[in-house]
């Protein structure tokens, strides 16, 4: 292994392990998990238009809907959720994390990708920040029946994100030159009170 590649790996563990999702899949899914955000982040570069990184973001969220499954719950020795396959809003939250961190934070696979590329990028949305979105004003129009990340199907979270772009317009806590990964930036900071 190069050094390059080990960045690359560590770059993923890190973003993984920060978004707090290793414990909510089987333990056998992180290797899978591992291999497609690496296929994902070499793509990057090829990414020339928001729909070229739509239709990544999508794809990658389909492929683990379809490949990844959750880790069984157990409580006193009980199973209180049965292992299933994961949801969309798990695959898009491992995978914004993951583009936060490589995109934003690190500016690869180099600057001018990372400057066109961090534009698009998506808000890594938790449960405080569901939460938040579904308190907004104007949800009427898209009611937001998830109550967590496991919830969140793909019409939920493209409402989502519209949500929060809307929340930047309209919240004097951001300029409206902010992007959706600053918004994640702030806001899970402020909701968790940091």
């Amino acid at each position: 292994m190069d050094a390059e590649s080990a960045k690359i790996k560590n770059i993923i563990d890190m973003a993984f392990s920060f978004s707090a999702m290793t414990r909510v899949f089987r333990k056998d899914s992180a290797i899978e998990i591992e291999k497609e955000l690496e296929n994902i982040l070499s793509l990057i570069t090829s990414v020339k238009s928001e729909q070229d990184f739509k239709e990544l973001h999508h794809t990658f969220c389909l492929w683990f809907k379809k490949n990844i499954k959750t880790a069984e719950r157990n409580k006193d020795g009980m199973t209180i959720k049965p292992s299933g396959p994961a949801s969309y809003g798990q695959g898009a939250k491992v995978l914004d994390v993951a583009l936060h961190v490589y995109v934003h934070y690190c500016h690869l696979p180099e600057w001018e990708t990372a400057e066109r590329v961090t534009k698009w990028l998506n808000s890594a949305i938790d449960t405080k920040m569901l939460k938040y979105l579904k308190n907004m004003p104007d949800t009427e129009a898209h009611p937001i029946h998830a109550t967590a990340i496991e919830d969140i199907d793909e019409k939920t979270y493209i409402i989502l994100q519209k949500l929060l772009r809307r929340d930047i317009i309209r919240n004097p806590k951001f300029s409206v030159q902010s992007l959706p990964v600053q918004w994640d930036d702030i806001m899970w900071r402020f909701l968790n009170k940091k």
